[in-house]
C-alpha cells in the first residue's frame, strides 16, 4: 500500500492554523505553543486542533510544496 503514496519517509507533517491546514516541514514534529514556519513561508504558533480544525482545506501552496518534497525523496 505504501508504495502507492510513494516516499516512505515523512515528507510534512499536516497541521491547522488560520483556517487552513498547513504543512510543516519534517525536522522535529510540530508541538503546541511552538512557533514553526509552513511549507508556504507562514509563521504560525502551533495549538491543539480540534475534530473539527482538521476540517479545513488544505492550503494549496503548502500542497504543492508537500508533493514537490515527496517527489524529489522518491527521486533519491
Amino acid at each position: 500500500m505504501f508504495e502507492y503514496f510513494g516516499a516512505r519517509q515523512v515528507v510534512a507533517y499536516w497541521r491547522p492554523c488560520g483556517g487552513f491546514r498547513h504543512a510543516l516541514p519534517p525536522d522535529e514534529p510540530p508541538r503546541p505553543g511552538r512557533e514553526r514556519e509552513t511549507l508556504c513561508g507562514l509563521s504560525v504558533e502551533i495549538g491543539c486542533p480540534t475534530e473539527i480544525d482538521w476540517l479545513s482545506p488544505t492550503c494549496e501552496p503548502c500542497w504543492t510544496a508537500a508533493i514537490d518534497r515527496r517527489d524529489a525523496a522518491h527521486v533519491e
